[in-house]
């Protein structure tokens, strides 16, 4: 029998997103309106939202205060059996912090991240090592039927294009090392933005103006770094409460993405176990 024969259409599974905006644009709000959430939490002194719904009661494991505590969270939460539908990770910009003060104490010569493990980039590259392990426990989760939510605080970069005029971009709050776990292979990178509408009569100077509606851009501008591998080609309005991805979810999902964390308080589910050899690459 050909190896072909056992092709098959992909079936739609569970979203890797990343969320990225300014402060105060609702990112966790966004985020809390995954299917049975539970939070990873980095950003030191960030609250959480207080005017969600009622049936978004944010569930968290903790503050991911340290290198060691983020591997015992992720290899509970691709192992163990549990009730949470989607994992959020708020944020991968605290995330960048964390790594780096764990790379200059395993160098206490180093007085920088730049002269850590010998220099020439060497603790940068440690940093987006560890980034990417955080990638590959997402992929892990995705197979056991979970979302996994990246959050990142948002930059203004200078775009120099070989062949266009330079411009400036909304970008991850990350060293472009760091970023491509989040960007190349995840299913959507968002930007959320306040609504804008021109102003102005004909024949005089039209200006833009916010309308105090939120939207999440996720298709290819050169405004923010976004994309979408599902299809989506304008705004997405967003609603209080209400999930935008909830159509592109795959399996059970799908079907409780608008029923906040209801998921979380039922029984757990027997998964998919990953392999042996991943787990201990997530914690070792």
């Amino acid at each position: 029998m050909s190896i072909l024969s056992t092709a098959a259409p992909a079936e739609a599974e569970p979203l890797i997103v990343t969320i990225c905006g300014t402060p105060g644009t609702g990112k966790t709000s966004l985020a809390a309106t995954f299917p049975g959430p539970v939070f990873l939490i980095q950003t030191q002194g960030e609250k959480t939202p207080r005017d969600l719904p009622d049936d978004q009661v944010l569930v968290s494991i903790g503050e991911t205060d340290s290198v060691k505590k983020l591997w015992e969270q992720l290899l509970a939460l691709t192992t163990e059996d549990h009730p949470y539908k989607s994992v959020i990770i708020d944020s991968v910009t605290g995330l960048e912090t964390l790594f780096a003060e764990d790379v200059l104490k395993s160098d206490l010569k180093a007085k920088s991240i730049q002269q850590a493990m010998g220099g020439y980039g060497a603790g940068r590259d440690a940093i987006a090592a560890m980034h990417g392990r955080v990638r590959k426990a997402a992929e892990i989760m995705r197979r056991r039927g979970i979302n996994v939510v990246f959050i990142a605080h948002s930059d203004v970069v200078r775009i120099d294009p070989p062949d266009a005029e330079g411009y400036t971009q909304y970008s991850l709050r990350l060293h472009s090392k760091s970023m491509t776990p989040y960007v190349d292979s995840v299913d959507v990178v968002g930007f959320i933005k306040q609504a804008t509408a021109i102003i102005g009569k004909d024949g005089e100077h039209k200006r833009a103006v916010a309308t105090g509606e939120r939207v999440l851009v996720t298709y290819l501008t050169p405004v923010a770094i976004t994309k979408n591998r599902i299809g989506i080609e304008e705004d997405i309005p967003l609603e209080r409460g209400v999930n935008p991805f909830a159509q592109w979810m795959g399996g059970a999902t799908a079907r409780s993405a608008t029923v906040g964390n209801a998921q979380a308080k039922a029984a757990p589910k027997k998964t998919t176990e990953p392999k042996q050899t991943e787990e201990m690459e997530i914690v070792t």
